[in-house]
């Protein structure tokens, strides 16, 4: 389990405005890998694919003028705690955004499954998805679907949380970066004994998977490591212990990939 420590940290994380600066800081990188490839000056028809909870990314993307869609499961109509919790979490994000509040009519969130998208065939310019594509199961299917959905010349632009990374197994902590590990649990361990067990569902696929079956369907233009954590744990023993895993791997917490549907 998390940190029970995690919860406060958070808390402030938000409240502090971190968590929104991080989100502008990776739109601002995304905007930067399309600008040679898409303008993004006028209003484009995007889709946030696994669009999570607090939908950061449809939101800023959406205030800045373009038409955007989210899926995801989570976006069905529920009042738990939980989703009371979010939806608080939620308008922490848009204040901090200074953006108003978003009329429930214009909202335009979907409920569905990732791998068969309840749209058209060329719907859309582009396609973003952070931090989603390690819960797909089927990721073949998913990548299949999000090159019918996009126009001859569109793009994806994908951020995927590694397996391979120290916080892959989503065990350790949900407050980033990793500062800390629990007691008794050694860095890597999802890799290794795995005694931490997992909460979610996780493909484990490597970096070279990603990459793959992405060219299968697309043409790629750009992959890189966003952001790296674990670095002081990573021990010249421990390196030799995960040998079968590059350096790369084991410490690139977010991959990039940006590709283009031909056409």
């Amino acid at each position: 389990m998390p940190f029970l420590s995690d919860y406060p940290r958070y808390a402030l994380q938000m409240l502090r405005g971190e968590r929104s600066a991080g989100e502008r800081a990776q739109l601002a990188d995304l905007q930067r890998d399309l600008a040679a490839c898409i303008d993004l000056s006028y209003p484009r028809d995007i889709l946030d694919l696994a669009n999570g909870r607090l939908q950061p990314q449809y939101a800023l993307l959406k205030a800045t003028g373009h038409r955007v869609y989210g899926i995801d499961y989570v976006n069905r109509p529920a009042h738990s705690k939980t989703d009371l919790a979010y939806l608080v979490a939620r308008q922490i994000y848009r204040l901090q955004q200074g953006l108003p509040p978003e009329p429930r009519q214009q909202r335009t969130l979907v409920c569905g499954d990732v791998g068969r998208l309840p749209f058209p065939d060329a719907a859309f310019d582009l396609v973003v998805s952070a931090a989603a594509f390690e819960h797909f199961l089927d990721v073949p299917a998913v990548v299949a679907d999000l090159h019918r959905v996009l126009r001859p010349g569109g793009l994806a632009w994908i951020a995927v949380h590694l397996f391979s990374c120290i916080t892959g197994g989503h065990n350790l902590t949900f407050t980033y970066p990793v500062n800390a590990l629990p007691v008794g649990v050694e860095p890597w361990d999802h890799l290794r004994s795995r005694c931490q067990p997992f909460t979610v569902p996780l493909n484990e696929w490597r970096k070279d998977q990603y990459v793959a079956e992405f060219a299968h369907h697309l043409e790629l233009i750009k992959i890189y490591c966003r952001t790296r954590e674990g670095e002081q744990w990573l021990t010249p023993a421990l390196e030799a212990e995960l040998s079968a895993y590059t350096r790369d791997e084991l410490t690139c917490g977010q991959l990039v990939i940006v590709a283009r549907k031909t056409g």
